[in-house]
């Protein structure tokens, strides 16, 4: 399967600085395409805002609509993957919409009963619909647990939740507020980049801030960090491979979309506590 570098201008694959580069590592797709063979090629899926490989990194601004231009010169579906950001994680509805962009499929799951029951959906634009109709080759993805009721119940009222409380907005004002309280940790020696959008923010650990070195992989730095958050009450997700898909210690954090700034205030004096503890626990490894 082609794959193209991701959008992740504090690692550009391509050494370039926004937006100067022209966002090269979007145009990066019309060449694996011609490379491939476009009759090869029947679509292109990419995450809004990358969650567990880039920690909470969205796209350049841009981005996304010179992917779907692309997509519409080759006559190739563009393809969503939503499960980490659909339904108001990033402060907006789709995380996609960031962009002004129109995908023809949207890929979703976790969001639909906020993880307390196994439900996943797939979203298709009218036209994909409507070709498969035509072609009397109507979509089918029967299982044993296909429509289960209790799964469709818990999304109904999930999103009915959601909707009625306001919050997308919610995720967008606070999350903008844990964005620049997170600005913080630039601070400290060992925190290199910071990044996110609503309620999916996530910070990069280094070594070196000018080289932007990344740790070994063998320390597991980010998961020494996450231990000590834990060990002060507060759940953060390690994660790793920023760099060649090998090194690169990160942190991805996405509080629930109640949460307040108050509550934000409290995750930022454990964040500070812990990477007091961390910094020190680093410097005898």
């Amino acid at each position: 399967m082609p794959k193209i570098p991701p959008c992740f201008c504090y690692r550009c694959y391509f050494e370039k600085t926004y937006p100067s580069c022209n966002l090269l590592c979007a145009r990066a797709l019309e060449d694996a395409i011609c490379q491939a063979g476009s009759e090869n090629v029947a679509a292109f899926i990419a995450e809004p805002v990358v969650g567990s490989a880039l920690a909470a990194c969205p796209a350049a601004d841009g981005y996304f609509q010179v992917i779907r231009e692309i997509c519409d010169r080759y006559d190739l579906l563009f393809i969503a993957d939503e499960v980490m950001t659909a339904l108001g994680r990033t402060g907006v509805m789709w995380g996609i919409e960031h962009w002004n962009v129109t995908p023809d499929i949207i890929a979703m799951s976790k969001s639909l009963t906020a993880g307390y029951y196994p439900v996943a959906a797939v979203i298709g634009s009218n036209d994909l619909w409507e070709t498969l109709r035509a072609a009397n080759a109507h979509f089918r993805a029967g299982h044993t647990l296909n429509a289960n009721v209790i799964g469709m119940a818990a999304a109904i009222e999930t999103i009915k939740y959601i909707l009625k409380h306001h919050l997308t907005d919610n995720a967008r004002e606070v999350g903008a507020y844990f964005l620049g309280r997170l600005q913080e940790l630039l601070a400290y020696r060992t925190v290199g980049d910071v990044r996110g959008k609503g309620m999916m923010v996530g910070f990069e650990f280094v070594m070196d801030k000018v080289t932007k070195a990344p740790f070994p992989p063998e320390r597991e730095i980010s998961r020494l960090f996450s231990e000590l958050t834990f060990e002060r009450g507060l759940v953060t997700y390690p994660c790793a491979g920023t760099v060649r898909g090998v090194a690169g210690d990160t942190i991805l954090m996405a509080p629930p979309l109640i949460t307040t700034r108050t509550q934000i205030d409290e995750i930022m004096a454990i964040l500070h506590e812990s990477m007091q503890a961390f910094e020190v626990a680093v410097e005898r490894l």
